[in-house]
């Protein structure tokens, strides 16, 4: 079964790649349709894809490390050509085939598939994750050990990652404050319901047979089940009619938990709709052009990012920065033309616009756009210096020299730089349509906003009207509690003369001895930690998923869970023992 799922993991990253590839080779002549591929490509850059898919297959029967280090150096070579630097379809791959070696004892070959995993697409932590596993079946639980550790640090240094990690702890924390909320009202009525029950059967009963009473007693409980979300107001009511019998603190930390519930679908429904735009497959795409990764669904996702941003001129901007790197210039110029009729005043396209008529070999055009562009910007250093190689190429050289002389006055160690790769790079371009990315995802999440239906928006209004809640249940609270009064049936600010607490009963039942005391904030932080252990392993699940290559599992989070539990009860079992001597 391992042998199968590892081949069809290695089988799906080589199918990414070649869906990039195939839906362009279908298309009629040397540039593919945008309709089937998302972005145009030309034959060179589908050749290219082509290659790669070749190669992998190449590296998938390789019996030794020499030959898989040959054919991930030139899988990167390939994907140089592309500008890009990483290869995440086929890293996962790679992660799969190490996973499978070493459920078959072959360590050697997990050893150096690891190797090609972490040169394909370097620093990820699926890879430090998927060597941990390699290293457990091994036998080497300390190295299992330190390559999960150095997993999760690396999570903090992705930024896509980081963010996801960062919203998934916000939910946990919220979660785990309103476990710890219900914990919280569940010992103050195991503290504090025999004098609730006494007191309501003993009203009931002045005008009811004592089963009656009993009877209406126990619906007047319970009621609150037979709601829509029972659960959830049950606690609430009962947080109701505890409030005569709290004391100070605890009527704080009541007031504390109804805020909380009233503020929780607020922020998570503003969370939730930021987190659907950095998870929509375009702004995936924009983060990996970002970071030079080549996976196989880019191009189309980017061709989403367009449809969903037609007039934009900052997708417009980043789309033409793309053609330009995969060097088809011909698309390029034509998006930088449209960016610059919406922004004429944007000296990063008109730069690559006279780039472009530079390596064309019509000079006059150039000089124009970097004449333009050096107006606009007189501290532009590129402008400059791509003056002096227009002008020299015109046989100007007296204004080649000063404008070279101009763009060393501005910036003498960038002019040297590009002076050493001038044999590479006559002129020089820019990537600022990457560096409109933020402005892009601005875009997406107000289109998102747009296009919210009526029923979405009345939704979003009701969730806002959850503030509402902790004012009526402490208006609720306060009525009740005046209304019980002129009956006899009050109820007690003061904590109840408490019964000794037995020794199991305060180690197991953290809380319970600072409710009955009337002490609120302790009793509520001694349940936080332990509800804070228990919700460990639900971290990644109550969520959003992160979009790594290879999940780790939630073994981690029960080893230290349990591990924890066993630490925290055996220093309250030690304190008490102390205690008591």
């Amino acid at each position: 079964m391992s042998r199968r799922l590892g081949r069809a993991v290695c089988l799906a990253a080589l199918f990414a790649l070649a869906a990039t590839a195939r839906p362009a080779a279908a298309a009629a002549g040397g540039v593919s349709s945008p309709q089937v591929t998302g972005v145009e490509m030309t034959a060179p850059v589908r050749r290219a894809l082509k290659q790669l898919e070749e190669q992998w297959l190449q590296w998938v029967v390789q019996p030794s490390r020499e030959g898989s280090d040959a054919v991930v150096k030139d899988l990167l070579a390939t994907a140089r050509q592309l500008n890009m630097t990483r290869l995440p379809d086929l890293s996962v791959g790679a992660l799969a085939r190490a996973v499978q070696a070493a459920r078959q004892g072959d360590f050697n070959r997990a050893g150096w598939s690891l190797d090609a995993a972490e040169r394909l697409d370097p620093g990820r932590c699926e890879t430090a994750f998927a060597e941990s596993t390699v290293a457990w079946l091994e036998g080497g639980y300390f190295r299992a050990a330190g390559a999960l550790a150095r997993g999760y640090l690396r999570l903090f240094t992705l930024p896509l990652e980081r963010y996801l990690w960062l919203q998934n702890l916000l939910v946990w924390v919220v979660s785990l404050l309103l476990l710890t909320g219900v914990l919280f009202l569940a010992v103050q009525m195991a503290v504090k319901g025999g004098a609730l029950w006494d007191d309501m059967v003993g009203y009931f009963s002045r005008r009811l047979p004592r089963p009656a009473a009993v009877g209406l007693a126990v619906a007047v409980l319970v009621w609150p089940l037979f709601l829509p979300s029972g659960l959830l107001w049950l606690p609430l009511f009962w947080s109701v009619l505890l409030w005569g019998y709290s004391s100070l603190s605890e009527r704080a930390v009541l007031i504390s938990i109804w805020l909380l519930v009233g503020l929780a679908p607020i922020l998570i429904t503003s969370q939730s709709r930021r987190v659907t735009v950095m998870l929509s497959p375009p702004v995936q795409a924009m983060e990996s052009l970002r970071q030079h990764r080549l996976y196989g669904g880019l191009f189309t996702d980017l061709g989403v990012l367009r449809s969903l941003l037609p007039e934009s001129a900052a997708v417009k901007h980043l789309l033409a920065d793309v053609h330009r790197s995969l060097n088809q210039w011909d698309q390029a110029q034509s998006l930088y033309r449209q960016v610059l009729d919406k922004e004429p005043n944007n000296s990063a396209a008109e730069i690559n616009l006279g780039a472009y008529s530079f390596l064309k070999g019509d000079f006059g055009s150039a000089i124009q756009h970097f004449q333009k562009v050096a107006t606009n910007d007189p501290k532009s250093a590129a402008a400059q210096f791509n003056l002096s190689q227009a002008y020299s190429e015109s046989y100007l050289f007296d204004e080649s020299k000063r404008a070279l002389a101009q763009a060393r006055a501005i910036d003498d160690a960038q002019v040297d730089g590009w002076m050493r790769d001038i044999s590479q790079q006559r002129v020089v371009t820019n990537n600022r349509g990457m560096a409109r990315i933020p402005e892009i995802r601005d875009e997406l999440l107000s289109t998102l906003r747009a296009q919210e239906a009526p029923s979405a928006r009345l939704e979003l209004f009701r969730r806002g009207l959850s503030l509402v809640v902790p004012l009526v249940l402490v208006l609720l609270a306060v009525a009740l509690h005046l209304a019980r009064r002129p009956s006899g049936v009050e109820g007690s600010a003061e904590p109840p003369r408490a019964r000794p607490v037995g020794l199991w009963r305060r180690i197991l039942l953290p809380g319970f001895e600072a409710v009955a005391s009337g002490e609120g904030f302790h009793g509520f932080f001694s349940l936080l930690l332990p509800a804070a252990l228990v919700m460990l392993p639900l971290f990644g699940t109550l969520g959003y998923r992160l979009p790594w290559g290879y999940d780790p599992g939630r073994s981690t989070g029960w080893i230290v869970t349990i591990l924890g539990l066993a630490l925290y009860l055996g220093v309250r079992l030690r304190t008490e023992l102390r205690n008591q001597l």
